[in-house]
């Protein structure tokens, strides 16, 4: 990704001219560099697609990070969706950024170290990019070989198709609509009390087909503690399909949102 300068002002506040990549700031800093990156892209992606997460070692940037979004609509609703979210228990600032500077002021306010990092991510992006091109080439051709292979000799086969696929349409599986009436439940359990059931219903509101959440608390003890309970809860969201709910499990499910919890997450 090219190297992005920021907005001033608060996360909050910015009136920079919306823009694919987000600059986050107040990251816990103890985090590894790795796992940042994954939360960071596991969390952010929920808003569209994430082409890039920039974090580097380098003292500078520590508790910092940029996001890039495939456009402004995803970068936008991520900026809204986010801000002050509680993400390792503290509270995430989010800015546009505003363009890109010389690589010499970088060097002057981030340092060498974090220049060189960003330059390395751009350059496994770019790499990425082009293998992910050629890879859509390649399926393009064969998909266009294969479809001039059914024209010539192919209606038949079309004819039975068409058979098939009407046999599907007014063939469907009872419990599929039994399961899409009255909807599908993901179950996140052992939920620590200090994080909001506000918290959990803004980060599934965001996934297709979602319904609503719903809580109960419960006590259990502690496995370290001796005299002491500790309060956890449970949270029911519902989607309106099956489907729909297992995306929601698999784009969530291990987001960390607390330094010492990450959600399970299992479909009922």
């Amino acid at each position: 990704m090219a190297a992005a300068s920021t907005s001033n002002g608060s996360g909050s506040g910015s009136t920079a001219a919306p823009s694919p990549t987000l600059y986050v700031k107040n990251i816990e800093g103890k985090v590894k560099k790795l796992e940042l990156r994954r939360q960071l892209h596991s969390l952010f992606s929920t808003y569209g697609r994430v082409l890039d997460v920039v974090s580097t070692r380098a003292p500078s940037m520590r508790g910092q990070a940029f996001i890039v979004f495939e456009n402004p609509t995803f970068s936008s609703a991520a900026k809204r969706g986010l801000t002050n979210f509680s993400f390792y228990g503290k509270p995430l600032h989010i800015e546009y950024s505003t363009g890109s500077k010389s690589k010499a002021l970088l060097r002057r306010e981030l340092g060498e170290e974090a220049v060189l990092e960003m330059q390395l991510e751009e350059s496994k992006t770019t790499v990425s990019r082009r293998g992910e091109k050629r890879s859509l080439v390649l399926t393009s051709q064969s998909d266009a070989e294969a479809e001039t292979e059914s024209d010539d000799g192919g209606e038949a086969d079309a004819e039975g198709g068409a058979s098939r696929l009407k046999r599907a349409k007014i063939e469907p599986k009872v419990e599929d609509e039994e399961a899409s009436a009255a909807g599908v439940t993901i179950k996140a359990t052992n939920i620590p009390s200090n994080i909001e059931p506000e918290v959990i219903s803004a980060l599934f509101s965001r996934q297709s087909g979602y319904l609503t959440t719903t809580e109960s608390h419960s006590t259990t003890k502690a496995p370290t503690a001796k005299d002491k309970d500790i309060t956890t809860w449970s949270a029911s969201i519902r989607f309106d399909t099956k489907q729909n709910a297992e995306a929601a499990k698999n784009a969530l499910a291990g987001v960390q949102i607390d330094p010492t919890f990450s959600l399970h997450l299992v479909v009922l």
